[in-house]
């Protein structure tokens, strides 16, 4: 074989963006009758150890018009000919038994006039919704003489092989089982002594995966797809990844899913995890397979009911490496150590071995013993097994991963003569603004549309005395402070005259801000004191020497590239004192929170942010564009919904950013608590480990621990301008009034048996279209609008006459809430009236943006950063 055809062949598994390169294929099965005892002697190509059939690529030479004018079809046996688009060529008038001559004649090395008539035995139909049409792999089968078949067989490639060899291929050296499958079919009807072989049809597209049913009809595979939030478009991106990985068969093979499952962060166990999804053991996976193995690997699949039985499968076929159908003890000790070394654990011979032996007492079996898929089923869904939630979960969100790739699925990118398929339970629903009831709203709660903003009605608080500020601060083009200078010095010394200040009242400062006495500070004097600390305050925020500019300092040269020191990289700092100066910050910021109502009630200008999640770049993205020269020296508020640790590499930079920040701005920087807040999250997350990894063993969790006190005092709620409610989760299910949030109690290490109303506030969402069933439709009408919250496993969900209520009775306008990632960084809901907004791009791998919203003269204006 010709060196160009092999490399066209290694590259044809390089899948790429349909553009317009695919086309429709024929592939040709030759065979021969041999006489007694074998029937059937097959003539298949063999490139670099795989057998395969020859096969052509159709080309607009290929058409009914070039063999009326005498036209030859050109092309290789593996189809390395260029062709125009394949929009260009109807199917109707391709001659594919003129290809299938064509392609025998190459094969034999004969005249196309000598070549038998071929007979159509299998064509597939492959549906590609970005183009709008099908494509056909058609397979032909031909009869050659014996004279034929034994010329034919001494040409380089070609090679002879009679059934029952070519069954006993191992998979591994088979491009597709489908080649046995076609010779069993010519097989058995050639034993009927059939003229015509006849012909099977197989039809593949997305509208196989994906219906739009009810609840009560819905299937665990149903439930499995809905539930990392997939649409139809998003399903029809998976599909077409397989169609990718496949085309022109039918079914995806280990090799060509390789490099995706790397990609997906399976690197070095990307064999098991094509095991586990190949559920029927026949070393392919169809589009179903595919697809619904994809979905049981997102980290945003939910745990729960349902789709953890399903993952729970797929979990138990991972580990069972010698497929028999059971984990004996090693195979479960992996298991164990896996989950242990996700929730940060202890993975040492000695407590590996205490942790097996713990699952072996709650599975109820012996070390000799083994254990079923149904009695892990059980003991997992009953709560005794946990950690499973943990395991077998791509490094990304896949949705994400795929728009980032090759852009999001659209039927609109490419115009096709061809109209799409009618699909079964596909009707897609059309809203038009101002068309829908209060009932249809309920119902499309979680549908994301594009529409004008309200400029809302709010009422400013009253604004108090203005006066000077005793310093002035001198400020690099970069945004970095470098110097403040007392007014009262600059007075003294001509520089500035009349300043108004009583030079008795002055306390003084070096040039660093560093005060040099507070022998004159009068305890018996409130007014002095409290007028005292106000400029301390003040002259404190920007002394470089203070704790809080100290790490803030600290953070920069962290995230700076210097000297050999990559960026985002503590070089050789020392990681233990660093340690110790956070715990002392710790201790520092842990009042300040104590000290603020449970209830914030900010003014305007205000920004306010969604879930950072570690993510330290996107931050420092933030603080460039919204508070360059530092909170205090810009006229707004800030406010971060929660969520600031899991999920990203640097949680320990962010919350000490954020902290150091408080510290220096208490009255302008503010920081709600989101449910990563928590201890127990952060366990089964990455917090907890980031803080032993960074800093060790013992110092990591004091660390940790030191971090989690402040969480425990953080407020849960805000409201902007009287008329905007801020929390991280969603409204809760109160009765009464939001002043009613007050009586929330300080310090809350345990807030889900503490104050279910705070746990409301981290956890609860608006209600999703496609979550609404029966059962939850029932719930919502007999709560007040308040429903389980399925995906969560815990708090609530709730609808558009919930959220009405809510507002009505808080005389509120809007609601601003955090805790989903949305790909722009935002989603409008509820007519205009409540935002969700994320602050972290690219979050766990994915291509979402990240924005805030700022709150001023009376508009809600949103912001998406370029964090590229």
């Amino acid at each position: 074989m010709a060196a160009e055809t092999r490399e066209a062949k290694n590259k044809s598994h390089i899948r790429k963006p349909w553009d317009g390169n695919i086309r429709d294929v024929v592939s040709l099965l030759v065979f021969c009758q041999g006489g007694e005892g074998e029937k059937l002697q097959l003539l298949v190509w063999e490139d670099q150890g795989i057998v395969t059939l020859p096969r052509k690529e159709i080309t607009a030479q290929d058409t009914i018009q070039e063999r009326e004018t005498g036209g030859s079809p050109s092309g290789t046996a593996l189809g390395t000919a260029t062709a125009p688009s394949p929009l260009l060529i109807w199917p109707r008038d391709v001659s594919y038994e003129l290809v299938a001559i064509s392609l025998a004649a190459e094969v034999l090395k004969m005249n196309p006039s000598h070549v038998n008539s071929p007979q159509l035995v299998q064509l597939t139909r492959i549906y590609v919704p970005s183009l709008r049409r099908h494509f056909h792999h058609s397979v032909f089968a031909i009869e050659v003489s014996s004279k034929q078949f034994e010329k034919a067989q001494g040409l380089e490639g070609r090679v002879r092989l009679t059934l029952s060899e070519l069954k006993k291929v191992p998979e591994s050296k088979l491009e597709r089982r489908n080649i046995v499958t076609v010779a069993e079919h010519v097989s058995s009807q050639l034993k009927g002594k059939c003229c015509d072989i006849g012909a099977s049809l197989k039809e593949i597209g997305p509208h196989q995966i994906w219906h739009q049913v009810d609840s009560q009809h819905m299937t665990p595979d149903d439930q499995l797809l809905r539930s990392p939030g997939y649409r139809e478009q998003d399903i029809e991106l998976l599909y077409e990844e397989y169609v990718r990985r496949s085309y022109p068969h039918a079914t995806v093979c280990f090799r060509d899913m390789k490099p995706f499952l790397t990609d997906l962060g399976w690197k070095d166990k990307e064999a098991d995890i094509f095991r586990a999804m190949d559920g029927q053991k026949t070393g392919e996976l169809g589009p179903r397979e595919f697809i619904l193995g994809l979905t049981a690997m997102d980290p945003m699949t939910s745990h729960g009911k349902g789709p953890a039985e399903i993952r729970c499968r797929y979990i138990f076929k991972y580990y069972d490496k010698n497929e028999d159908g059971q984990l004996g003890v090693t195979e479960l000790k992996e298991l164990v150590k896996d989950i242990a070394e996700l929730q940060g654990l202890d993975v040492t011979p000695k407590s590996l071995e205490e942790r097996t032996k713990k699952a072996l007492e709650t599975f109820d079996i012996e070390e000799d013993s083994k254990l079923s898929l149904n009695n892990f089923l059980v003991c997992v869904g009953n709560l005794r097994f946990r950690g499973t939630s943990l395991l077998l979960r791509a490094n990304m969100s896949i949705i994400p991963h795929l728009v980032h790739k090759y852009g999001p699925s659209s039927t609109q990118k490419v115009r096709s003569p061809f109209r799409s398929p009618a699909s079964p339970g596909l009707d897609r629903k059309k809203f038009r603004k101002g068309s829908l009831t209060d009932n249809e709203r309920d119902q499309t709660a979680n549908i994301q549309c594009s529409i004008p903003l309200s400029d809302g009605a709010f009422q400013s608080q009253d604004s108090g005395s203005y006066t000077l500020a005793h310093h002035t601060v001198k400020v690099r083009r970069s945004g970095q402070i470098t110097d403040i200078h007392l007014l009262l010095d600059m007075e003294r010394a001509g520089e500035v005259c009349d300043t108004g200040f009583d030079v008795d009242e002055m306390i003084p400062c070096d040039s660093n801000g560093e005060m040099q006495s507070s022998s004159m500070i009068a305890p018996e004097v409130p007014q002095l004191r409290h007028r005292f600390f106000d400029r301390y305050q003040s002259v404190e925020a920007f002394n470089l020497r203070s704790l809080p500019n100290e790490m803030i300092t600290a953070l920069r040269f962290f995230e700076h590239e210097k000297s050999g020191k990559p960026s985002l990289n503590w070089g050789e700092v020392d990681m233990m004192k660093l340690g110790q100066y956070i715990i002392s910050m710790c201790a520092a910021i842990k009042d300040v929170f104590e000290n603020e109502p449970r209830l914030l009630w900010l003014s305007t200008p205000c920004y306010i942010l969604g879930d950072i999640h570690g993510n330290y770049r996107d931050l420092v993205c933030f603080e460039k564009a919204l508070w360059r020269v530092g909170p205090h020296l810009t006229p707004a508020n800030f406010l971060f919904l929660g969520d600031y640790v899991d999920r990203g590499d640097y949680g320990i930079e962010v919350v000490s950013y954020l902290f150091a920040q408080k510290l220096q701005a208490t009255g302008k920087f503010f920081l709600l608590r989101g449910n990563h807040e928590v201890r127990d999250i952060q366990k089964m997350f990455t917090f907890h480990q980031e803080c032993i990894r960074k800093f060790g063993e013992r110092l990591g969790v004091n660390v940790w621990n030191a971090v989690n006190e402040v969480f425990d005092c953080m407020p849960v709620a805000a409201i902007v301008d009287k008329k905007i409610f801020c929390i991280h989760g969603g409204i809760p299910k109160l009765d009464g009034h939001v002043k009613d949030l007050e009586r929330i109690p300080c310090p809350l290490p345990n807030p889900e048996s503490e104050s279910n109303l705070a746990w409301q506030m981290m956890w609860n969402d608006p209600v999703a279209a496609e979550d609404l069933n029966d059962d939850v439709s029932e719930q919502l009408m007999s709560n007040n609008g308040f429903a389980f919250n399925e995906k969560r496993q815990t708090a609530y969900v709730f609808n558009q006459a919930a959220f009405n209520a809510f507002l009505q009775r808080n005389n509120l306008t809007h609601v601003v809430r955090a805790h989903e990632v949305k790909q722009a960084g935002f989603e409008i809901q509820q007519s205009g009236r409540l935002m969700t907004v994320f602050s972290s791009s690219h979050y766990c791998g994915g291509s979402n943006e990240a924005a805030c919203i700022l709150v001023h003269n009376y508009r809600m204006r949103i912001i998406r950063i370029d964090t590229s």
